[in-house]
């Protein structure tokens, strides 16, 4: 799944996906997956041994926290900007005059998942379902991150 979005900008050999919480005691609810390090952690009543062959939101939920995946690799400081919360909203405006720098660390997250969910499904759920039949404007926003999914200049 991951590959169809980022290509070979993602290190894929070194991505894990952990049956765990990342926090003790409790500070990560059950719904939460974090993504602090370059590996993926979801509690164990969400992770999936494979969730590609999940439903549509727990592929879109992985997609999510695989940006965060890419962000890190690409040596955005994932885990500082996750810890200070404040100024991180998950929505998303699309606008042609943006380009995916334009949008902070879980907006990115938003905004790619649901691409990639138009792309891979005929009508998925998305984060943002405003813009549910606008995919040659997500395509003019994320042009650069098309073009070259592995330049630094896309990350927030």
């Amino acid at each position: 799944m991951a590959r169809q979005l980022f290509g070979t900008a993602v290190d894929y050999g070194v991505v894990k996906v952990h049956n765990e919480k990342y926090l003790w005691f409790g500070m990560q609810p059950d719904d939460t997956a974090i993504t602090p390090n370059g590996e993926l952690y979801f509690s164990p009543k969400r992770f999936r041994e494979d969730f590609s062959t999940g439903s549509y939101s727990d592929s879109l939920w992985f997609m999510h926290e695989m940006v965060h995946v890419w962000q890190y690799q690409l040596g955005y400081p994932v885990k500082a900007r996750g810890a200070i919360r404040i100024g991180v909203d998950y929505h998303y405006e699309l606008a042609p005059d943006k380009q995916l720098s334009d949008y902070n660390m879980e907006a990115q997250g938003d905004l790619l998942s649901d691409y990639w969910a138009l792309k891979s499904y005929p009508h998925p759920p998305l984060h943002n379902n405003s813009y549910r039949d606008k995919l040659p404007l997500y395509e003019t926003v994320l042009r650069k991150f098309i073009a070259d999914p592995a330049d630094k200049g896309n990350l927030p």
